[in-house]
């Protein structure tokens, strides 16, 4: 268990009024101690929020389109063929598989007469790359707006202001091919002696064969010598420069017994039907991946020598993957035929899980839909000083990877020309990550820190509620906060104020997600969300062991009237398969 009081906790003394004994204070949420000077807390930022795919990629398509000088992407994954603008508003004529040499006003083509920026008010001439023939059976549902790797190759290669994108990608041999991360490259089969990765190897996912065979043919242009380490660096087009990046087992292991020391033990279990006798430990040690989905474009640019440097930097911080089974609208239709229609085997696949996750005794479900699911997540759009924390992000993970000739230097001021609200202290940002290189947690940090001070609600929303450790600590911060009202406040215990936890958390994406996550509810009052996970846990054959230094049980299971009665606790957790009204 985490000692308290936190190192994060700053203590500060607060004035008492002689007249009255009153005193005011801030609660402070955020992380002002024990961090980098670039990830503290930042004010004047002007911030953008976005739900869903839909609108966050159609943003980021219209900031994209128009950067001046630089465009810097961290991603999970890369989908060249994800329409990040689709349907009938997307603009004609951009970010186009196959273009055709013309004459297309970018900024125009998005903001109308007015423009947006003087430097692209006269029509700029589209550069056809060398690209292979159109396929003779072009299907009508791809593409249907703005495609996300041509949109790159065409702003990277456009005869007045040509943008540098660098564009960072987590990648594994065998654990990108198992979640297919990069359609096109991760889908292909290797040479015959990786016989691991080929076994993991998962078939192209999407229904489209014109869109499979493009994606196959970018990879081939913008990554000629595919997946080595200086395959980048051989494409003709030097202003799209690709890194692949991974993490090594050391510095997962190092980070885990770092301060905030992880309490439990990666299981070691694993089931024979896994490929490879994969167990938890294996993944988290020697698969980790880097979840990171930042943007950041032009931070230090000025083509106009009457602007100072930044003057159209912004960026963005988001739980979006640049990959279209993460676009959605926020309707959330159970089949919307603006999604990527699947391949059969998909289909399928997902029926399969339904019934492992739902009803384990049941049938595999028959449901006629054949696009990807419904998904929600989330984006925000930044303008302001919290872009220099971007910016140490993405260069401190580019240059550990890239190529001398494409390293960089980070820079060690915010430029001067970044735009910036009036700092307001009660609207401060701070960007936090996990970092395995560098013993970065912040993540754990702020979640450890914030529930410290928790006293009327915390609502959360989050792809991944199985973190029991997480759990344990907000129990052990409300007994701390009865006990000491028992001490100080002179009043009832039944008067102490409640803490209300509301949870939203999706149906887990994987049946090997279900342990942790029922150990983490169940720690929360919510055992008897799965009746047989309940079994198995009561009957002590469950996967996961929680014990501590000495070996004695930490697993400590409620019932939610406890939580309540003992430490003022109410909790309510949803768990969701998104999607819109079914039968409308």
């Amino acid at each position: 268990m985490a000692q308290l009081p936190l190192d994060s906790h700053n203590a500060m003394d607060v004035a008492i009024a002689e007249a009255g004994q009153n005193a005011q204070g801030s609660v402070q949420w955020l992380l002002e101690t024990e961090v980098d000077k670039d990830a503290k807390p930042t004010m004047g930022n002007d911030l953008q929020f976005f739900v869903c795919g839909e609108e966050g990629f159609q943003q980021i398509a219209e900031d994209l389109m128009g950067a001046q000088g630089t465009v810097d992407i961290c991603c999970w994954g890369f989908d060249p063929g994800m329409e990040i603008w689709r349907g009938p508003k997307a603009p004609a004529g951009v970010g186009e598989p196959y273009p055709k040499q013309a004459i297309i006003d970018l900024d125009k083509a998005i903001f109308g007469d007015k423009g947006i920026l003087g430097s692209l008010a006269s029509p700029v001439p589209v550069q056809a790359p060398k690209l292979p023939p159109i396929p003779q059976k072009q299907p009508v549902t791809w593409p249907r707006g703005v495609v996300y790797g041509a949109l790159l190759e065409q702003i990277t290669q456009r005869a007045k202001n040509p943008v540098t994108v660098r564009l960072l990608i987590w990648f594994d041999p065998r654990a990108s091919r198992k979640q297919n991360s990069m359609p096109g490259l991760t889908d292909l089969p290797v040479s015959w002696d990786s016989w691991i990765q080929n076994n993991l190897l998962q078939a192209p996912p999407y229904a489209n064969e014109a869109r499979t065979q493009w994606c196959i043919d970018w990879w081939k242009r913008n990554l000629p010598d595919g997946e080595s380490k200086l395959s980048g660096i051989l494409t003709k087009n030097q202003k799209l420069q690709i890194v692949l990046r991974s993490i090594s087992s050391k510095d997962v292991k190092s980070l885990m017994a770092h301060k905030l020391k992880e309490e439990d033990a990666p299981s070691t279990h694993s089931d024979k039907g896994d490929k490879g006798y994969v167990d938890e430990e294996n993944l988290l040690e020697d698969y980790a991946t880097h979840h990171q989905k930042p943007i950041l474009i032009d931070y230090a640019y000025s083509g106009d020598a009457k602007k100072a440097k930044g003057y159209n930097a912004k960026g963005y911080v988001m739980g979006l993957n640049s990959i279209t089974d993460y676009w959605d609208r926020t309707a959330h239709d159970i089949d919307d035929p603006l999604r990527e229609e699947w391949a059969q085997s998909y289909v399928d696949d997902e029926h399969k899980h339904e019934q492992e996750t739902q009803d384990p005794a049941g049938s595999p479900g028959t449901a006629p839909y054949k696009h990807v699911n419904p998904y929600q997540d989330y984006a925000c759009r930044i303008v302001g000083k919290a872009l220099k924390r971007l910016h140490q992000n993405f260069e401190r993970g580019w240059n550990l990877f890239a190529p001398d000739a494409w390293k960089t230097t980070e820079l060690p001021e915010l430029p001067p020309g970044v735009p910036s609200k009036e700092d307001d202290p009660s609207h401060q940002v701070q960007i936090v990550r996990t970092q395995p290189h560098e013993h970065e947690k912040t993540i754990k940090s702020l979640y450890f820190q914030s529930a410290s001070f928790a006293r009327n609600y915390i609502y959360m929303e989050n792809q991944y509620f199985f973190y029991p450790e997480f759990a344990r600590h907000l129990k052990q911060e409300r007994k701390n906060f009865h006990d000491k009202w028992a001490q100080l406040a002179n009043k009832p215990q039944q008067d102490a104020p409640m803490l209300y936890l509301y949870v939203v958390t999706p149906h887990p994406q994987d049946p090997g997600m279900v342990p942790r996550t029922y150990d983490t509810m169940a720690e929360l009052g919510h055992g008897d969300a799965w009746q047989d996970q309940a079994k198995l846990s009561q009957a002590g054959k469950t996967k996961q062991k929680y014990v501590d230094a000495k070996g004695n049980n930490t697993f400590d299971p409620e019932k939610l009237a406890t939580l309540q009665s003992a430490i003022g606790l109410t909790v309510s957790i949803a768990r969701l398969r998104t999607s819109g009204v079914v039968g409308r």
